[in-house]
């Protein structure tokens, strides 16, 4: 396992504004991929932080063709929960876009300021240097709550 960060990995996170109002926010990164990076299982990448208060509506993943073979296996989240925003994403096997988000993440929110990173759940059997596009959509509501309405 090996984690990577470059000095392009992003340092999003500010709240431009605060306020009842709700900011819609859309956080890109865009990774060159080496070899390296997805040659071990559980090798991961930094990709951007967001802000406390950040509440998720959804993600997309673009990823070249990092994998001559077919094992190469993605999953993008946070630190203790890999599989937070994309679970098992074979996308950068063949290359292509995907925009399947898993449910644990849609309106997930925030509590503190964290990273966003990209974990390699399989290793690439022929592993392809290429470039992995990650971005996720939401909006900054510290009142926000995450607790379902229940029938009086």
């Amino acid at each position: 396992m090996a984690p990577y960060e470059t000095a392009l990995s992003q340092p999003y996170g500010t709240v431009v504004s605060s306020g009842w109002h709700r900011n819609h926010i859309v956080i890109p990164a865009i990774v060159a991929m080496t070899t390296a990076m997805i040659d071990n299982a559980n090798d991961d990448c930094g990709l951007f932080y967001v802000p406390k208060g950040f509440v998720v509506t959804g993600c997309v993943l673009s990823v070249t063709d990092m994998d001559s073979s077919t094992g190469l296996v993605l999953d993008v989240g946070i630190s203790g929960t890999e599989n937070l925003f994309i679970d098992g994403a074979t996308t950068g096997q063949t290359g292509g876009i995907t925009a399947t988000m898993a449910t644990t993440g849609f309106l997930y929110k925030f509590a503190d300021r964290t990273q966003v990173r990209v974990y390699t759940k399989t290793a690439a059997a022929t592993p392809v240097a290429g470039t992995l596009k990650f971005m996720l959509l939401g909006f900054v509501d510290e009142e926000f709550s995450t607790t379902a309405l229940t029938a009086a």
